[in-house]
């Protein structure tokens, strides 16, 4: 175990070896400088929305990624991280957490931080309900807790609100959970309808203007997937350092036990299938002993590829968003406590509200087909199929993580339920 002593906070933060890889890296590459614990007690961070950030030195800056897990995406963007030995920051979101479990594990054991990122990316500054508020965070949240154990040291109680969006009773609510509210301070504008080469220049501009700061890039993008290895070279170039934030893990275990329990029916079926999911994997890993096997675990996530009861439905918009010059393509974040406008709401960073996919996990004819399904994971209001957007076509060119409807091709990675031993999606 290898222990640091990050500067501006007190003490010691030992890391097992997963979190200290560091120490193993090559010379040429960037590498992680160092680790900051984040008490509880430092507060919101990010200029964007609190007007201070981490204790940072000039030149050293934080990596977060946002809305993941999604496979080939998040994938390739750990595979460049590994491959700089570089840490950093997953701020996922608990319906793509149900749903691809695995990726969120190797994120995990590959010794990045996982935060949260509410249930299904609901701005909650344009929510009228505290019960759906309090829904959307304790969600993300308890997805998270349901994939890894409680005391896994990458699970922390850090937290992101969608769009940056909040308010000042969400932020009580946020400390009142024990959660530490991060914003940014460099945004890389990945979600919008830019080129890759446009997000590495804003990027690399905005982080020289500030000179420091928490980077945020959304690893479920193709452009963050193109300009990541890139970006990375950059940083090492212009004597950038990366610094990897860790929880206290008495604050994790704080704010798991302040957790409240969703109460919205499609959020705890959707999770009470995800812990039956874990639990058939834990079960399978064991050896007749009763003790954990990593290999068979591995072996029994990849054979696991399917809900029982069909896969959850995703919001389209979280994948790709309005242009800058689009109605509702830039919206700065919320900080106002006035209520909300009645009627429909209109098209908004990162959201799209009525805008629903069903993600194609394994081939499904009647999916393909357009048949509406059983609408597990609809939100209050939303008919399954009809409202839904069930039917079109399947995506071109390989598997995109966009528009997802009808059987999913081979090249996206999924094997057929039949080939994988599991039972076929309803």
């Amino acid at each position: 175990m290898r222990c640091f002593r990050p500067l501006l906070l007190s003490g010691l933060v030992c890391l097992p070896p997963a979190l200290a890889a560091a120490e193993t890296c090559r010379p040429d590459v960037l590498g992680t400088a160092r680790v900051l614990e984040v008490p509880f007690s430092q507060g919101p961070v990010g200029k964007a929305s609190y007007g201070r950030t981490l204790p940072l030195e000039r030149g050293e800056v934080v990596l977060t990624f946002d809305d993941g897990p999604l496979p080939r995406r998040t994938t390739a963007v750990l595979d460049a991280l590994k491959a700089e030995c570089v840490k950093a920051t997953f701020f996922v979101v608990g319906s793509m957490v149900a749903q691809f479990p695995e990726i969120l594990r190797r994120t995990a054991a590959e010794g990045h931080t996982i935060a949260s990122h509410t249930w299904s990316h609901r701005y909650l500054d344009r929510v009228r309900s505290h019960d759906v508020q309090r829904d959307q965070i304790s969600g993300g949240l308890q997805a998270v807790r349901t994939v890894l154990t409680d005391g896994e040291p990458a699970l922390s109680p850090f937290f992101r609100f969608p769009g940056l969006g909040h308010t000042a009773t969400l932020d009580r609510y946020a400390a009142a959970q024990r959660l530490v509210p991060f914003s940014v301070d460099v945004d890389g504008d990945d979600w919008r309808k830019i080129t890759p080469a446009e997000v590495l220049g804003r990027v690399l501009r905005r982080l020289d203007a500030a000179g420091r700061g928490i980077i945020l890039l959304h690893d479920i993008q193709p452009r963050t997937v193109a300009i990541l290895p890139e970006l990375l070279r950059q940083l090492k170039a212009r004597n950038y350092r990366v610094v990897h934030v860790v929880p206290a893990q008495a604050d994790t275990q704080a704010a798991l036990a302040a957790m409240a329990s969703p109460q919205a029916k499609p959020i705890r079926l959707a999770l009470d299938r995800l812990g039956a999911r874990m639990e058939t994997i834990r079960l399978a890993a064991r050896t007749p002993d009763g003790t954990p096997d990593p290999v068979a675990s591995a072996g029994a996530a990849a054979r696991v590829v399917a809900f029982e009861d069909g896969p959850l439905l995703l919001r389209a918009s979280l994948f790709e968003e309005a242009a800058p010059d689009e109605p509702g393509g830039a919206r700065p974040a919320a900080t106002s406590e006035a209520p909300i406008h009645p009627g429909p709401e209109p098209r908004r960073d990162q959201t799209g509200f009525g805008q629903e996919i069903r993600v194609a996990l394994v081939e499904d004819a009647a999916l393909a087909r357009g048949e509406a399904g059983r609408g597990l994971g609809k939100e209050p209001g939303k008919q399954a199929g009809k409202d839904a957007g069930m039917g079109g076509p399947a995506p071109k060119g390989g598997w995109s993580g966009f528009v997802v409807i009808g059987a999913a091709p081979a090249t996206g990675g999924f094997r057929p339920v039949a080939e994988a031993g599991a039972p076929r999606a309803r």
